[in-house]
This record gives structure tokens, C-alpha cells and sequence, in this order.
């Protein structure tokens, strides 16, 4: 009898003439060899961990060779799980670690225990029928006894099996997909050479002294760090001090020295808008081909789960002999050694249990990452974000460069209490030799606290009105575009070119062409005044006399200041710091919740405090900064460690929904902003299959929505075909000022 992996795509029965199905020997063959050699690549000279890989793929899909499966495969009816008879196998050979990322490879890493659907059930349900099967087999069954890693152990255990996980499933992927595994280089020399010459032609435009010299002793130092053995890095520059390009020449160089040791370099950003613009950065230097870009937004089916927040409806896959309709996009298994992605989908990728994000773990190994506003990251995940971090340093190759305006947050002094969570003192080495000097070198800004009242919106923007190069930052959505409709009310001569509004509402090509026009206006000393939401405060490179900013966290309220004279022209011509910031309380005392709420409340207590003692918090104050981290950690409660439990018993299940549902996932929503995208979106709309074509072409014209907004968007939103869970905005719901908009007005209908 010959038994069968995956049935012909079109339909065709296996004795018709040009029926292209797959016995199922020559996929686990297929898949085991694939699995080894990513394995390899991951953790090079690890004979045990790539024999791990290919036993893995030798018996991902051993419950193929049942009667059930393979008549389900021929008449294309019934329902048959086949996932767990491997891990059967594996289990019985003293393999967990095997087990687990075989029965996951479909539906995703089951918990240990604790009823339906975990591996401790999946087995006993499993058990007699799959020793049965071995008679079956076509292959060679691995032998397994007394190949088990001596360093495994409890605290390794999850990275071990998630890696191991990656490199099945990417393996199973590939060859359903007809896919060979693909292993760019880096090319680190070429392209640090490029690099070097890029910043040598920015350094030559007209810049204040002060300034220019310190973007030199940044990225001399970051030279110099580059051979260290360290490989949890910290590079703390203040905001204007070059460190996006700097952090790139560190990475590079790093990797130029230590060829064999690093194969790609990833950049973590915590929000779109640096994302977009660090990007093309990238592109610029490197070229448009060389930087993958992998975003936050899904296209997943979401269901609630705990009310608020929503994880993915369904498993991974069915369990079915089909192949794929359509393969994945490329981002899903990160192939490209320049990656540009968002804190969400990078920490999402290592603490999921799904196929599709644990498929790239495997190519994180070895990676040098850079982790971009690395304050930003989330205080009740800290447990979990940290032990996951040094795991990847100590075990897997990796090296961080934590980079902030602000210091780094994640060193505890003696004596802190239990909750904080964070490293000893010492574990992380600073890149920059002189971190004080570079903070006095580089303040160009005073900041006025305005906290004994409320101000009204109406006020506010009678106060920006009164400046012809203002910025104003506010703390959400629904207050930016009250701010940006008051200010166009009251600006003289109703020219609505001088007044720019930003949030996540509007796509990426849409903000990056506003922020274009926003530079223009500025080196042309035309008048500028921008109501934007947190996205323009890191990383966004705009130099404003002053800025505007709602109270709100204290390392916040320091990045905004950042945009503030960036180019210190204002401080070099005054003899003193010439950027004002004003922090005033808006007319509800309105914020996120959570930890941006209880970071707010952190801020201004010590702001009042400050001032009642005649004083003034500065963003150039490294003490002021550690009380402020030392507070909000030190009063953080769990911080995740119920969460770095959950890593300990194997809980991946359990594990996932929990950080999902933390990180609340966004569906992806095309918009029609200029012809290239409407032109894209009817060949979505003809075709009906998102390819990676179109991904690309489409993936700047997308505004993330939360699933109680798509349902409040439904009016304005098309679904492409039926079921297909891809939704494109309509035409006139899509404004030039504000982006996207809920409904349409009476106006918008007239043609």
C-alpha cells in the first residue's frame, strides 16, 4: 500500500496523469533533512540539538500512516488528528521536547497538563494506536535513547523546545509549500562600508557643532564596542545623538569581526512610525530589497478574551492531507538578514504558541538585535521579557543593544524589593564611554511643568495658534482630533497647509508623506503647527522652538523634549538651552490605561514635588530618571512572574493567550490612500488571495484596527471575498487630514 502525505492541489486522483502527490516517506525524509540543517544553522556544532530536528521531522507526521487518515486523504471527507502519534514515540523515548513540538506543529505547543488538549491527554488518548503503527513505517525511526542534551534543564526547557518547535514547523512549511530553506548572508563588510559612507555624507550638511560632534563620539564608540564580549549591550544617547545610525554601525561591525558568529541583524521598534521611517533609512543606504519589514497587524480571526482583549479564534491549521491554497507571506519565517519589525510581533514570536509566529524563532538565533526605545517595553511582562533575553544571549547566540534616550531601565540598585524584577546592577554594559558628558553636550531644552490646573482644549489651542513652529503631544486618538479641529478653527487666514495632524488612524504612506511635508516646512521656516499622538516622540527626526506635551509618563514627556531644537541651532545661538516644553494636565486628565496611567500618576508626583521644592524635573537629570524607573518598577506588583511560571511547568498554551491578550492584537485594514494603492486593492479584490506580491505592495497602505473597532468600522469596511478575513476601507471613508474615519457623512455620499 503506498501512503500519502498531501493530496494533488487541484483535485486530481494520484493515477491521473500529472497528479502531483506527495508519499508521505518522502516528506518526513524531506522535512527531516530541512529541519537538520536549520538546526544547524540556529546553533552550529550542536550535533544533538540538529538530531533532535531531524527526529523531530522524521515523525512530525507519523499518524499519516493510519487507516482513517489516508482514506480521509483519498475521499477528502472526515476529520482525522494525526499529530500526536510521533509524539508518542518521542515521549516514550524520554524526548518532552520532541513530543511537544510534534503535537503542536498544527494546531500549536500544547500545555503539559491539566485536561483536554494537553500533551499529558493527547498521549494517553494516542498511545495504542500509534505503537501499532510502527510495522507501518517506511522510514527508519530515529533512535532517540540517551541522545538527550545534557544542558537542558528546567529554566531552558521552553526556549530548547521553542527553537526546536521553529525548526519543525519552518521544515514542514517549506516542502509542503515545494520550498527549499533559504540562508541569505549577511554581507556585513559591503554594507558597513556602505553605511559608514552614508553617515560621512550626512555629517557634511551645515549642523551646530555641539551637535555634530557628539553624532561622532556616538558612533566612535560604537566602533570601539563592537569586538566586546559582552552581549547584553546598552546604548543610552540622548534624543538628536544619531544612535538609529550608530546602532546599525555597532551591529555590522560586530558581525564584520565575528563572521561565524551572526547571521542577521534585527531592529525592534516599539512603534509603526519609527518603524516607516527607520526603514527607509535602511533603504536608502542599503537598498529598497535588502530590509524586511514585518508589522504588528494580523489577519487572523479574533475571538474576546477576557472581554477587552482578543486572541485567535482557531487553531493553526486543519488537520487535513491538503497542501496550503496559498503559501504564507515570506515574513512569516524571517529568511532575510535585515529585519525590521515591532516590539509586539518580535515578543509575541518567542512567547507564542501558534506555528505561524514560532515558525521565525529558529532564525532569532544568532541574530544581533537592537531593541529601539527599549523603555517602552511593558512593565508587567518585564519577569518574562528579561529571563527570555539573557536565554537567547547565554544559550542561542545573540547579542542586544538596548537603546534609549532616556537609560536603561532594566538594572535594579541593592536593595530592592522582591516585585522588581529586573537585573543586578552591572549586567548590561554601557556602549557610550562618556554618558554624562553626552547628556550635558546634548541638552538643548527646559521643561515647564504647568500642573496646578486643567487646561481646556479651546486653551491650548489658542496657545498653539500663538506660535508660528509648535508641536503638541497628546495621549490619545480621540484628543488629537479635537486639538488639530480647534487649531484649524482658529488659525488665521483657515490655511490648512501649515497644520498637520498624526496618528495610527492614517497608514504608513500616508504619515511618512506628512512627515515629508512637515520637514519641508520647517527647513524653510514656514509655518508648522503638528497635533500628533504619542507616535512622533521616538525616533522621528523634526526640530521644533517648542513643544506642547499632555502630562503623561516621565520618559514620555523626555522624548517629546526631543523634538524640541533637536538640531541645537536655538541652544548654539541663545549660549543656553533654547527648546521650550511645556507639560500641561488636559481638560479631562484622560490616558491609556494601565501602566501608561500608573507611569502618568509616577510623573506628576515627582513634578509637584520637584517644584514645591523649587525645583524642576529636566530630561537631562539622570538622577531624576532613576528614582522615576526605580518607582515605577519598585511599585509594579507581579511584573510577569506569574507569566516566567508558566515558562517553568511548560504551560505554552496557557503562556501565549495570557501575553496575547496583554498585547491585544490589530487586524490589518487596506486603505485606498493614492492611485498605487487603489490599484493594488482591485487586483486584491480580482484576484481575492492576498499573495506576497500584494503584501508588499499593500503593506504601507494599512491602518491596524482592534477588533471592537472593525466591528464599529463595519460600515465603512468591504471583506474581498467572503470568509477570506481580509477587509479593505471604502473610498470616501479615507480623509486627507485625519485618515481613517468610522462612518460616513451625508456629504460623503454625493459622487
Amino acid at each position: 500500500m503506498v501512503y500519502w502525505a498531501h493530496s494533488d492541489p487541484g483535485g486530481l486522483s494520484p493515477e491521473e496523469p500529472g497528479a502531483q502527490w506527495q508519499k508521505l516517506s518522502e516528506h518526513l525524509d524531506n522535512v527531516a533533512a530541512i529541519a537538520g540543517q536549520l538546526a544547524d544553522a540556529a546553533r552550529p556544532g550542536d550535533e544533538l540539538f540538529k538530531a533532535a530536528a531531524e527526529a523531530a521531522g522524521k515523525l512530525h507526521d507519523f499518524g499519516k500512516y493510519t487507516d482513517c487518515f489516508q482514506k480521509m486523504i483519498r475521499t477528502g471527507k472526515g476529520r482525522c488528528q494525526h499529530s500526536a502519534h510521533g509524539a508518542v514515540l518521542a515521549y516514550d523515548a524520554r524526548r518532552p521536547d520532541i513530543a511537544f513540538a510534534i503535537a503542536g506543529h498544527h494546531a500549536g505547543l500544547p500545555d503539559g497538563y491539566g485536561g483536554t488538549g494537553t500533551l499529558e491527554v493527547l498521549l494517553k488518548e494516542t498511545r495504542a494506536e500509534a505503537v501499532s503503527l510502527k510495522e507501518r513505517a517506511e522510514i527508519d525511526l530515529p533512535s532517540l535513547e540517551n541522545r538527550r542534551p545534557t544542558n537542558l534543564t528546567k529554566s531552558t526547557f521552553d526556549l530548547h523546545t521553542r527553537m526546536l518547535f521553529s525548526c519543525l514547523v519552518d521544515a514542514d512549511r517549506l516542502d509542503s509549500g515545494h520550498q527549499v530553506a533559504v540562508f541569505p548572508e549577511l554581507m556585513a563588510e559591503p554594507r558597513l562600508a556602505a553605511l559608514l559612507a552614508h553617515i560621512e555624507k550626512l555629517a557634511a550638511r551645515p549642523l551646530e557643532p555641539t551637535v555634530a560632534s557628539a553624532r561622532r563620539q556616538v558612533l566612535e564608540d560604537c566602533l570601539t564596542a563592537a569586538p566586546w564580549p559582552e552581549r547584553l549591550l546598552s546604548l543610552t544617547v540622548p534624543t538628536g545623538g544619531g544612535k538609529t545610525l550608530s546602532a546599525m554601525a555597532f551591529a555590522l561591525k560586530r558581525a564584520a569581526l565575528f563572521p561565524e558568529a551572526y547571521r542577521r541583524v534585527i531592529v525592534v521598534i516599539p512603534f509603526l512610525s519609527i518603524i516607516e521611517q527607520n526603514a527607509e533609512v535602511y533603504e536608502d543606504v542599503f537598498g529598497q530589497d535588502a530590509i524586511l519589514e514585518h508589522h504588528s497587524g494580523s489577519f487572523d480571526r479574533l475571538r474576546p478574551g477576557d472581554g477587552q482583549h482578543f486572541v485567535p479564534e482557531s487553531p493553526e491549521e486543519e488537520e487535513t492531507g491538503y497542501r496550503p491554497a496559498a503559501l504564507r507571506p515570506a515574513t512569516e519565517n524571517w529568511s532575510a538578514s535585515l529585519i525590521v519589525t515591532t516590539s509586539v510581533r518580535f515578543f509575541e514570536s518567542l512567547f507564542s504558541n501558534r506555528p505561524s509566529d514560532l515558525r521565525r524563532v529558529h532564525n532569532i538565533a544568532r541574530s544581533i538585535i537592537i531593541l529601539d526605545e527599549v523603555q517602552t517595553l511593558p512593565r508587567r511582562l518585564i519577569a518574562p521579557l528579561l529571563a527570555m533575553i539573557r536565554e537567547l544571549s547565554q544559550d542561542w547566540g545573540c547579542t542586544f543593544v538596548f537603546s534609549t534616550a532616556t537609560q536603561p531601565a532594566f538594572q535594579k540598585p541593592e536593595g530592592s524589593t522582591s516585585q522588581d524584577a529586573r537585573w543586578p546592577e552591572g549586567t548590561i554594559r554601557e556602549i557610550v564611554q562618556e554618558p554624562a558628558e553626552l547628556q550635558t553636550a546634548l541638552r538643548r531644552v527646559t521643561i515647564d511643568w504647568e500642573l496646578e490646573r486643567q487646561a481646556s482644549w479651546d486653551e491650548i489651542a489658542d496657545r498653539i495658534v500663538g506660535h508660528s513652529n509648535v508641536l503638541c503631544v497628546v495621549n490619545l486618538r480621540e484628543h488629537a482630533s479635537k486639538l488639530f479641529d480647534a487649531v484649524l478653527a482658529r488659525a488665521t487666514a483657515k490655511v490648512p497647509e501649515e497644520i498637520f495632524h498624526l496618528s495610527t488612524r492614517m497608514c504608513a504612506a500616508h504619515r511618512l508623506e506628512k512627515l515629508n511635508r512637515i520637514r519641508e516646512r520647517l527647513k524653510e521656516k514656514l509655518p508648522c503647527r503638528v497635533i500628533s499622538t504619542q507616535l512622533i516622540e521616538a525616533g522621528v527626526d523634526l526640530d521644533f522652538d517648542v513643544v506642547y506635551r499632555a502630562l503623561g509618563p516621565l520618559d514620555a514627556v523626555c522624548q517629546a523634549a526631543g523634538r524640541a531644537d533637536r538640531e541645537g541651532r536655538l541652544t548654539a545661538r541663545l549660549g543656553r538651552p533654547g527648546g521650550r516644553v511645556i507639560v500641561f494636565r488636559s481638560e479631562d486628565d484622560k490616558t491609556p490605561p494601565n501602566e501608561y496611567k500608573e507611569a502618568t500618576g509616577i510623573t506628576g508626583s515627582m513634578a509637584r514635588a520637584a517644584l514645591q521644592r523649587g525645583e524642576s524635573l529636566q530630561s537631562d537629570s539622570t538622577e531624576q530618571m532613576t528614582r522615576y524607573w526605580n518607582r515605577y518598577y519598585g511599585e509594579g506588583g507581579d511584573q510577569g512572574k506569574s507569566l516566567q511560571d508558566r515558562r517553568m511547568v511548560s504551560m505554552f498554551r496557557t503562556l501565549a493567550e495570557e501575553f496575547e491578550m496583554i498585547s491585544d492584537r490589530t487586524r490589518d485594514i487596506f486603505v485606498p490612500y493614492d492611485d498605487f494603492s487603489r490599484e493594488a486593492i482591485e487586483e486584491l479584490r480580482r484576484i481575492g488571495t492576498l499573495t506576497k506580491a500584494l503584501r508588499h505592495k499593500l503593506q504601507r497602505y494599512t491602518v491596524g484596527l482592534r477588533p471592537y473597532e472593525v466591528e464599529k468600522a463595519r460600515g465603512v469596511l468591504e471583506e474581498i471575498r467572503k470568509d477570506s478575513g481580509i477587509w479593505v476601507l471604502v473610498e470616501r471613508a479615507y480623509t486627507e487630514s485625519k485618515g481613517l474615519k468610522f462612518e460616513l457623512s451625508s456629504g460623503d455620499m454625493i459622487v
